[in-house]
């Protein structure tokens, strides 16, 4: 799948991954990049990136909103549900309301927005989709389980996509990132991989065809470890 004149949609795109996402696409030649954000704050700033970048107004709790895509992209050859939130709470202290938030963003409204935009994907004889999951979707890191369980849950989904669509020759990749350095991640005291690098080796990767995805350097040692051994991943991701 090749970024050079194609039509991508970046959910989550005003700041962190999605951001520089949209940033690397433009370098590599987009047409045009329909790049989601929550904030009115945050139009004008991806106005001003480019002229090739098309806000759209989308939360992903709205489902009137979602239902609107189908309208606002009649064609798509690339889709990045990359817009997620972050609870750092572990699954026995979480609430319950915190951990139903998890998965109607992280899960829900990542597959909502994938069931929008399957008929402008559809359009083209191939095209990709790409889930950003986490490394904490393949082990659990139980200081935020609800975060690590709804992941879990992208990672699933993501496996299901790939089986159901590849007739429709649209290609599936999971993307699992460790600690990228975004708003997310500041407050945590580990080494973090900058959003562009990441971006840019996320791209290069959906470009490649390859459909487990680890651009950063932490998620580059888990990778290879949790598809030798899951059972060594979960045992080292338990104190966490």
């Amino acid at each position: 799948m090749k970024i050079l004149n194609s039509t991508v949609l970046v959910t989550g795109a005003n700041r962190g991954i999605g951001l520089a996402l949209v940033e690397k696409l433009l370098e590599k030649g987009a047409a045009k990049i329909y790049a989601t954000y929550r904030s009115a704050n945050d139009r004008s700033m991806l106005q001003e990136l480019d002229e090739r970048v098309v806000p759209i107004h989308l939360d992903l709790g709205d489902r009137s909103l979602i239902a609107q895509l189908s309208q606002s992209v009649p064609s798509l050859d690339i889709l990045i549900n990359n817009a997620g939130i972050f609870s750092a709470a572990d699954i026995l202290e979480a609430t319950e309301e915190q951990l139903r938030n998890d998965f109607e963003t992280n899960f829900f409204g990542a597959l909502a927005v994938t069931k929008a935009l399957l008929p402008a994907l559809k359009k083209n004889s191939s095209a990709a989709i790409a889930n950003l999951s986490s490394i904490a979707g393949l082990a659990s890191m139980p200081s935020f389980g609800g975060y690590s369980a709804s992941k879990a849950a992208v990672h699933s989904m993501t496996q299901s996509l790939r089986g159901k669509l590849k007739a429709d020759g649209i290609s599936v990749h999971g993307v699992y990132p460790g600690p990228v350095a975004t708003r997310m991640t500041e407050k945590m005291d580990m080494e973090t991989t900058p959003a562009s690098v990441a971006a840019g080796n996320i791209l290069e990767d959906i470009e490649n065809g390859v459909e487990e995805i680890f651009p950063d350097t932490m998620s580059q040692q888990v990778g290879p470890l949790f598809l030798s051994s899951p059972k060594k991943l979960e045992q080292s991701f338990a104190a966490f």
